[in-house]
């Protein structure tokens, strides 16, 4: 489901492991927009630093809005960009999800690429689920379906995050039986 050019993934963030999964996977360069919190960890900051990921500062909007312009510079490039929407890990229960924040999804309106929802599930048990352990967990991972905003009529890319959220929601809900 991911076409051969850079893209905007969209994801459900439920551990810090979700980084490491994705990234795994991603065929093509790909960067990560990341809470600026994150520099403050060792060797995790560097090695992002070199995978063209870049730190959000959450609480300075116009720092934010460098980020994304940043970020749609990377698309137009050739990077793939990979972001969060519920700007932080959500601690609740599997399937839920927390409301995306709409700003996310300028870096698609902006560069024309396509957006590519990922579902995640069960990343919790990794480590978050029982900490201070990492455990051996199964997960399931799904790219659905890309999204080109240029097709869509203009009611529904005005509400591009409630659509990309149910489908997210649809996909965790389906893929739950798996893990």
């Amino acid at each position: 489901n991911i076409p051969d050019e850079a893209v905007l993934f969209i994801g459900n963030h439920r551990s810090y492991f979700d980084i490491v999964l994705t990234y795994s996977r991603c065929k093509r360069l790909t960067g990560y927009i990341a809470k600026k919190e994150v520099q403050k960890v060792p060797f995790l900051s560097v090695w992002m630093q070199y995978l063209y990921c870049l730190f959000l500062d959450r609480e300075n909007a116009k720092e934010g809005l460098k980020t994304i312009l940043k970020a749609i510079e990377y698309v137009k490039n050739g990077i793939s960009i990979f972001i969060f929407p519920e700007g932080t890990r959500n601690k609740g229960e599997e399937l839920s999800l927390l409301p995306f924040h709409a700003g996310s999804f300028k870096i698609a309106e902006k560069s024309g690429c396509p957006i590519v929802p990922v579902a995640l599930n069960n990343t919790i048990n990794i480590f978050e689920g029982h900490l201070p352990y990492i455990r051996k967990t199964h997960v399931v991972l799904e790219y659905c379906s890309p999204i080109y905003m240029n097709e869509m009529e203009k009611e529904d890319r005005k509400k591009i995050d409630v659509y990309c959220q149910k489908i997210i929601k649809d996909t965790i809900e389906k893929n739950h039986t798996l893990v």
